[in-house]
């Protein structure tokens, strides 16, 4: 077995007290430890590093020649540790983001303009993708973390960075505008703008669908669209109705492009996620971000 740092440190006190005995009183140990620690450093260099005399233990010619070599090796082991908590505490360099639309647009921009108010020396490198090809970047390695809007299983080292609701968006001259509310069975008479396969939002609005006793197919998809605020253009154009991300959606609302209609009998609640890489190219930045989300 290789020795560890520790039976160095043993050794060096040993060395300079010249008493396995007096070394276990220094480290707070036994004396049969030193004596462990010392042993498994003569089998490991295949030498012997101490003579027994009447006064205690004196090194041997091997053993000035480690003493010698490993003051030196737990001095640059200490200042890597240093170094390496200095980088812990003023992270720099770039973290790599995959992100679906919604919390790629709409969450991250405020949690990363807050963090780097702290920590200015950290730049992020965007992607906003569907959560499908978040998911694959992320396995390739090519991802630090991703923000997506749906959790493909509970293995994955993730957080909760928001809550999200589907809703209903149609034109602002659509007659579903002068209901108070609408139900489920009524949208599948209206022409539907889909999200692309792979997005989150689809994922999770077919998941529901289906708890309700319909699929997709009882649709009437007139377009399938790579964002939401290309669903929502759409939209406003009055190419159809979609079910989107209430956050984006109540500022298309706000700015009188769409309206939202609420539906009685389909209320789709929804989790948004970052998910940290299991080996991220920078763990410093990585770790100080990753604890800024859960501070």
């Amino acid at each position: 077995m290789d020795p560890k740092v520790s039976y160095f440190q043993t050794f060096i006190i040993a060395a300079k007290t010249k008493s396995f005995s007096k070394a276990a009183k220094r480290l707070g140990i036994t004396q049969g430890t030193v004596s462990n620690h010392i042993a498994a450093l003569e089998k490991f260099f295949d030498a012997q590093l101490f003579l027994r005399t009447p006064e205690g233990v004196d090194l041997t010619p091997e053993g000035e020649i480690l003493f010698e070599r490993a003051e030196k090796i737990l001095d640059l082991i200490n200042e890597a540790k240093m170094l390496m908590r200095a980088i812990h505490e003023n992270p720099e360099g770039v973290i790599r983001i995959y992100a679906s639309t919604t919390p790629g647009e709409h969450v991250l921009p405020s949690i990363i303009k807050e963090y780097k108010n702290q920590y200015k020396n950290v730049d992020f490198e965007i992607t906003i993708t569907d959560s499908k090809n978040c998911y694959k970047a992320l396995e390739e390695g090519l991802a630090d973390i991703i923000a997506v809007g749906y959790l493909k299983n509970e293995n994955y080292d993730y957080t909760i960075i928001g809550k999200d609701r589907l809703v209903l968006i149609v034109p602002p001259n659509h007659p579903f505008t002068k209901r108070e509310y609408v139900r489920l069975e009524d949208i599948l008479k209206e022409d539907f703008i889909d999200r692309e396969e792979g997005s989150g939002t689809r994922e999770t609005f077919i998941k529901a669908l289906n708890e309700k006793g319909y699929s997709i197919m009882d649709l009437n998809i007139v377009m399938r669209l790579g964002s939401s605020s290309a669903v929502i253009t759409a939209v406003s154009e009055g190419y159809g109705i979609s079910i989107v991300s209430e956050i984006p959606a109540k500022k298309a609302e706000n700015a009188g492009l769409v309206k939202i209609v609420p539906i009685v009998d389909f209320d789709v609640v929804r989790y948004l996620y970052l998910i940290k890489s299991k080996r991220p190219k920078n763990p410093s930045a990585v770790k100080s971000f990753w604890e800024f989300v859960n501070r």
